[in-house]
């Protein structure tokens, strides 16, 4: 009974002294649709442009959301974590990038020549 007690104490406590870690974190955005199929017409190219700058918006909020968690991290001294979420914060930036060439290119696409 007293170990019970003693659990619930120490939950309640590690609880408490968390919620200031994740109290600054970025929510990750919702990811969009996938791109589930080649683009072959002006209409389907000018489809593609805009998915691919939602894809390459939700890249760049996962990089913010990543680097709160790493910013956070830090200042709780898990440098190894810390390191871990700065390189995929870069990951979703070059991701971003990516998806905004590719927008790019689908515009290009979608004009009649």
């Amino acid at each position: 009974m007293k170990s019970t007690y003693i659990g619930l104490a120490l939950a309640a406590c590690l609880s408490i002294a968390s919620a200031p870690l994740l109290a600054e974190v970025v929510p990750a955005p919702e990811h969009p649709a996938n791109i589930s199929a080649p683009a072959t017409s002006p209409t389907e190219h000018q489809e593609a442009a805009a998915l691919h700058k939602k894809h390459a918006e939700h890249h760049k909020g996962m990089a913010e959301h990543h680097k709160s968690v790493a910013a956070e991290y830090g200042k709780a001294g898990h440098h190894e974590l810390k390191k871990h979420h700065e390189a995929m914060a870069k990951h979703h930036e070059a991701l971003a990038k990516e998806h905004e060439k590719a927008a790019e290119n689908h515009e290009k696409m979608a004009k009649p020549k």
